[in-house]
């Protein structure tokens, strides 16, 4: 069965993180459900479905004209999963077209080796360290794709 995208909806996020989410230490707690929910209205964003399932989703928050910040949620299993990077990878060049993008970034937990991997396949490049940036008190590494236009 071959990999359907649609477009993302607040339970999606909530199921992948309900059912073990690859990113470290996500519950589903109040403030996890306000920021899916607002995933919903800020941006694109869209859903990996395999064979009935929700194996990722992810977008992009439009910060201001010519910039984003992605975002991405995926299943622990994801590696099973070799059609996804080369969506992802599409998708996302699309969206830089379409919103006309100059810089996208990617804030990522220093505990998450497997998004910073990812990232860097995507193009991204590792700009610095944000101490104590998540709602945990974890340090997050800055990750940003710059095009030229």
């Amino acid at each position: 069965m071959p990999l359907e995208i649609v477009p993302y909806k607040t339970e999606h996020a909530l199921e992948i993180i309900k059912g073990q989410a690859k990113q470290p230490a996500l519950k589903v707690t109040e403030q996890i459900k306000e920021w899916a929910k607002t995933k919903e209205t800020r941006g694109p964003a869209v859903t990996g479905i395999y064979d009935g399932r929700i194996i990722g989703c992810g977008g992009l928050e439009i910060c201001w004209p010519g910039m984003a910040e992605g975002w991405c949620l995926f299943v622990e299993d994801i590696s099973n999963y070799n059609m996804v990077p080369k969506a992802v990878k599409l998708i996302l060049k699309s969206w830089i077209e379409q919103y006309k993008l100059i810089r996208v970034q990617a804030p990522l937990r220093t505990d998450f080796p497997e998004g910073v991997h990812f990232c860097e396949w995507l193009g991204f490049e590792y700009e610095g360290l944000m101490r104590k940036y998540h709602p945990d008190g974890s340090d997050a590494r800055m990750f940003s794709l710059v095009t030229e236009r």
